[in-house]
């Protein structure tokens, strides 16, 4: 096999190399940083013992960390390593008996004049789970490089494989105080917004809801950058219920000293459609597919005033745990270090949860919360059948690469790591529009330190999110620090004109291969609910993104 790797060196900021032992040769695409501390770093040649390409491929894995990757040539073969949450995104088809590489969402105009076949299977999986990490992609011969593992090349075949499961299944939690985490967190945080910013200079913008993750992006942002004012970008609606976020949004602006920029959510999202036609054509179906018009709304503005970069605070939630508390209980509880932390920790749940203590109590000892979830990651939840489709998912697949490892772990961490991964696939690529989207909390060294902190710490005194809160408790507006929950954009129900999306699907491709089910449609529309609504739109994502391709 032969690596072509033009469009990977082409896509990058800057690139450098080095020699180790005279006889391996390292590219580094990107800026890099240390693993453990977030903070740059550069690699050296002392790093490494020996020429072996897998013992190279796993020291730059458990040492580097950024939206980087490296390219190693050395006699044995080749490697393109992409480091666990790097938000560069790597791409490659095999042909013949060449493998070519790029880097970004969106495909090269020439692979464009290729033709391929729809990859069914991946296609049957996506319309079931669009939160579902794996190299397979709509196209056969078509796979994606995901973060935290490595494409290795030698002796005439390729393998993808995954390191990050096997470095998270090794954490071991930390006994660190509250008081240090939230200075670590602080100090992570920052270093990840100083990561992803570096290479733009005052050319970003950083997407605000009024809510507490995108809060702490912008005044993160706000006391690295004190010499300018940030571009704030808010989406809001007036007509949705708790839509309108823009007193929170003006009172973070105010604080961060940020020129804000407001975008109507609804101006130009359709009832009719997905807005797909503002999409280029990727490898995979947009997975935030209700969501493109006001993402190319944002972009836009971003754009217009000059920004290459929107950062975003996606993930979180998932991150800094946000989540139901009884599915806690039991870790809660094993943390407790005397009979009265124990009673005051029940007393604590039973409160947050609106429970009874009986209710917690018998959550402790069932673990029935914590079952259900967990059913998500590794049961028969991972693939639900979809409730218009004709043909069932391949059950056997792992939702993340290398899920089978971390059975052992506890559900919280279970609940940050599957909702980090699925972060990294909240992206859109939008036509004609050149502005990058980052993702502050997709971060290596963050999540690995929020993964490693108690679980007592994370929610301190009762406190959801209590390390984020704390970290930067000094700089944000109380109306945001002592803030719960935020509005949502309009309700799914009234989203769309469900007739319209599955007449839509009726005509397309998805539906002539024999996908969808006609009378499967009709009963979805005469019987609309949540998950039939998030399912149509699933769907029609699907057939939006094959009818992009004339692949027969």
């Amino acid at each position: 096999m032969r690596l072509k790797a033009d469009g990977l060196l082409e896509s990058v900021k800057e690139f450098a190399s080095i020699v180790v032992n005279g006889r391996v040769e390292i590219t580094v695409l990107n800026d890099i940083v240390d693993a453990k501390t977030g903070e740059p770093t550069e690699l050296e040649p002392t790093y490494f013992k020996g020429t072996s390409l897998p013992e190279i491929v796993a020291v730059l894995q458990e040492r580097c960390a950024g939206d980087a990757a490296f390219i190693v040539r050395a006699p044995s073969g080749t490697a393109i390593v992409r480091p666990p949450f790097s938000e560069i995104s790597i791409f490659y088809q095999v042909r013949n008996d060449v493998i070519e590489c790029w880097a970004g969402l969106k495909l090269p105009d020439a692979f464009l004049a290729q033709r391929h076949a729809f990859n069914f299977d991946y296609l049957i999986g996506q319309m079931c789970n669009t939160s579902w990490m794996t190299p397979e992609t709509g196209l056969c011969g078509v796979f994606e490089l995901l973060s935290g593992a490595a494409l290795i090349i030698s002796r005439g075949t390729f393998q993808q494989v995954d390191f990050l499961a096997s470095a998270v299944a090794g954490l071991k939690g930390t006994a660190a105080s509250f008081e240090d985490d939230v200075a670590s967190f602080r100090r992570l945080i920052s270093a990840s917004v100083a990561h992803k910013t570096r290479r733009y200079g005052a050319g970003f913008s950083i997407e605000c809801s009024g809510g507490l993750d995108s809060s702490v992006v912008a005044l993160a942002a706000a006391d690295l950058h004190r010499d300018r004012s940030l571009s704030l970008l808010n989406s809001y609606s007036e007509t949705d219920v708790n839509g309108d976020e823009r007193f929170f949004f003006a009172a973070l602006a105010e604080r961060a000293r940020g020129v804000p920029t407001y975008v109507e959510t609804n101006a130009r999202s359709s009832m009719t459609d997905l807005s797909s036609e503002l999409l280029a054509p990727t490898p995979r179906p947009c997975k935030l597919a209700a969501t493109i018009a006001t993402t190319a709304q944002l972009h836009e503005a971003a754009q217009a005033v000059g920004s290459r970069l929107v950062l975003t605070g996606d993930g979180g939630d998932q991150l800094f745990l946000r989540m139901r508390r009884l599915t806690m209980a039991r870790e809660l509880l094993a943390e407790s270090r005397s009979p009265r932390g124990t009673l005051r920790e029940l007393a604590g749940l039973a409160i947050q949860a609106r429970a009874s203590v009986w209710r917690v109590f018998g959550e402790v000892i069932t673990g029935q919360s914590s079952r259900d979830l967990r059913r998500h990651m590794f049961g028969d939840l991972r693939f639900p059948q979809s409730p218009v489709a004709a043909v069932r998912p391949d059950v056997r697949a792992e939702l993340v690469p290398g899920s089978r490892a971390l059975r052992h772990l506890p559900t919280t961490r279970l609940f940050q790591f599957f909702g980090m991964r699925n972060a990294e696939l909240n992206r859109i690529a939008l036509r004609d529009i050149t502005v990058e989207e980052r993702k502050t909390f997709v971060f290596w060294p963050l999540i690995k330190a929020s993964l490693l902190a108690a679980r007592r710490n994370h929610c301190s005194n009762g406190i959801d999110r209590a390390l984020e809160r704390e970290a930067f408790r000094e700089d944000l507006p109380d109306v945001i620090y002592y803030r719960v929950g935020k509005g949502a954009g309009r309700d799914l129900l009234t989203r769309y004109n469900y007739g319209a999306l599955a007449a839509r699907v009726e005509r397309s491709a998805l539906y002539r291969h024999g996908l969808i089910s006609r009378d499967l449609l009709r009963t979805a529309i005469d019987n609309l609910s949540y998950d039939s609504a998030s399912a149509l739109v699933r769907v029609c994502a699907v057939a939006d993104w094959m009818d992009c391709y004339e692949l027969g």
